[in-house]
């Protein structure tokens, strides 16, 4: 059994935390605690293997508790509870060895995460024969709390950097959260807070501007193209892409291949700027069933535009 003890002073929240956690198995609560002096006491006496703690809590706050646990080398893995999403705070408690920062209203399967988390942790240390004074528990305690204005942009640039890396992949802002060990809305919160979009938007603008040169460059399948920059289903790539630049794929990349004397005659013939959604599906079927045929598609192209000149309502004009 996994003994362990909650330390928070809104007698709700802990009943809260019980019902979320679903009475599983291994879980037993041998205490529970509404300020942190107390919580201290019993965690220097019986010495659980799990706590809940809360960030602020009279008498000692939730971090000095973890702060005071590392320094007397106290064997208790800690799980951070509290209302405030803010980076401060979850980069103190990560600093301090918290395994988990959980935010109330509690989520499920945040609390699930933490608890497998502390079950790994439990196990291992049950195999290893180790005790206090692991090395989960050997890291110094810092000086002082990193400002927390730069530790938000060190988070966001890590974010931004992260998406510039894996753009093509399926990524989400869990998998950013996951990545700085935040809660998913502050990460998302964070993100939009410091780069003035969200992170949809972000990464959309990113596979569409990795996406332009394959299309300009290449003669890849726009299926490929749209697989490449993370999109499997090309169909709706293309209406993104047509949303960001106002153009299908297909038609950028027609564009693309004409001069700029071809692009003019083409612009007055009339163009595809009026497609459709349905036309925007036609397009990319038609780009993909002839991309093989390219050259010989711009060969016939240029001859046409250069034999029958297009009148001002984009009609053969008669000799």
């Amino acid at each position: 059994m996994i003994r362990t003890v909650i330390i928070d002073d809104e007698k709700w929240v802990i009943r809260s935390l019980i019902a979320s956690l679903g009475h599983p198995d291994d879980i037993e609560i041998i205490g529970e605690f509404g300020d942190g002096i107390s919580g201290m006491a019993f965690l220097r006496e019986e010495k659980p293997d799990l706590a809940f703690v809360d960030v602020r809590l009279p008498g000692m706050t939730g971090l000095e508790i973890l702060q005071t646990a590392r320094k007397e080398g106290l064997p208790t893995i800690f799980i951070v509870i509290s209302g405030y999403a803010e980076f401060s705070y979850a980069q103190n408690a990560m600093l301090n060895s918290a395994i988990g920062y959980c935010l109330k209203p509690f989520s499920r399967r945040e609390l699930t995460e933490a608890l497998d988390k502390a079950r790994d942790i439990l196990a291992q240390e049950k195999e290893d024969g180790t005790q206090a004074g692991s090395p989960r528990d050997a890291a110094p305690v810092p000086s002082a709390p990193i400002p927390e204005a730069a530790a938000r942009n060190r988070t966001v640039s890590r974010m931004a950097e992260y998406i510039q890396d894996h753009y093509m992949d399926d990524i989400s802002i869990q998998t950013l959260a996951d990545l700085c060990a935040i809660n998913a809305n502050y990460a998302g919160q964070l993100f939009r807070q410091k780069t003035g979009r969200t992170f949809s938007s972000y990464l959309t603008q990113i596979r569409i501007d990795h996406a332009v040169p394959l299309l300009r460059d290449t003669d890849m399948p726009i299926s490929l193209v749209a697989a490449s920059v993370g999109y499997q289903d090309y169909f709706y790539f293309a209406k993104v892409f047509k949303k960001v630049t106002g153009r299908t794929p297909s038609s950028y990349r027609k564009d693309a291949e004409l001069s700029p004397e071809e692009q003019k005659i083409e612009s007055l013939c009339g163009g595809d700027a009026g497609m459709s959604e349905t036309g925007v599906s036609d397009a990319v079927r038609s780009d993909t069933a002839g991309w093989k045929q390219k050259g010989k598609r711009q060969e016939g192209r240029s001859a046409a535009l250069s034999d029958e000149p297009c009148g001002p309502q984009g009609r053969k004009e008669k000799p």
